[in-house]
């Protein structure tokens, strides 16, 4: 009898892997070129008109895990100092796989108290998310929680990417993200007409296509709810300009700076 349950057991583990792992395969990334080891850009963040901080983009490296090539990615997330309104500060590490899903997640940000860390493990083969959360110093846990999985899953910075590797079609897709400890669907809309965007950082047209949609947490200075975005339109797929729903109402996110081998702007023609 215990053979017999030993079995049917493994055949469950077995069967219900190979569901989230034919759910990642069909997954195919229009634009696989968008990770691309060295890659950094640079965001302003503007409330109206008016600076209030910047997002700094990093592709730090690449390696292979299982048989999975995987990227390390980096956020640096500031609000520029001396505003009345805003005091932000948070590093964002995401390990981003070749099929543009979250591994791994981890946080620093700061607080009137000092800083806090965040932690997400993504057991695919296990089907659960292995969430901590605690202070910097001394490293201490205060909260631990596992969560019950059965899709692939974007972090709040990983997402960022399945973004760019999936632009460039006609397509909707709900996507299951973990961030703030809440697991929730955020919807994405791709579109693949190409349209004429202005930023201050170069002198023409890029030459971009559009996606907006619902986000299902409440992310970095407050972003809740419908979000519109424009990303160029090459494999880079780089996002140049946004516009962001937050709790006092809306911020404008553009690209400032840039630096990846080979890549500037596409212009419109």
């Amino acid at each position: 009898m215990k053979k017999i349950l030993l079995l049917l057991f493994l055949f469950f583990y077995i069967f219900v892997f190979a569901q989230i792992d034919e759910r990642i395969k069909k997954h195919n990334p229009i634009n696989p070129g968008a990770l691309k080891v060295g890659e950094e850009l640079t965001y302003v963040v503007r409330y109206t008109f008016i600076p209030i901080g910047e997002i700094k983009l990093k592709i730090l490296r690449k390696f292979s895990k299982d048989g999975i090539t995987v990227y390390e990615t980096r956020a640096n997330i500031d609000s520029y100092e001396g505003l009345p309104f805003v005091d932000l500060h948070s590093i964002y590490t995401s390990h981003v796989t070749e099929k543009f899903f979250s591994e791994f997640f981890f946080a620093l940000d700061k607080h009137p108290y000092g800083w806090t860390f965040t932690k997400y493990d993504f057991d695919y083969k296990n089907e659960y998310i292995v969430a901590q959360r605690g202070f910097r110093d001394g490293w201490v846990v205060h909260f631990h929680d596992t969560v019950k999985i059965n899709d692939p899953v974007q972090d709040g910075l990983s997402i960022y990417y399945f973004a760019r590797g999936f632009a460039r079609q006609e397509k909707s897709l709900d996507i299951l993200t973990y961030f703030k400890e809440i697991l929730t669907t955020t919807k994405i809309n791709f579109y693949r007409q190409s349209i004429p965007v202005k930023i201050d950082a170069v002198d023409y047209e890029i030459d971009c296509v559009r996606l907006d949609g619902v986000l299902g947490y409440t992310g970095i200075f407050g972003l809740t709810g419908n979000y519109e975005g424009y990303f160029t339109n090459d494999e880079a797929c780089i996002p140049v300009k946004a516009t962001l729903k937050v709790i006092i109402g809306n911020i404008n996110v553009e690209l400032k700076s840039w630096k990846r081998d080979g890549w500037k702007p596409p212009k419109r023609t």
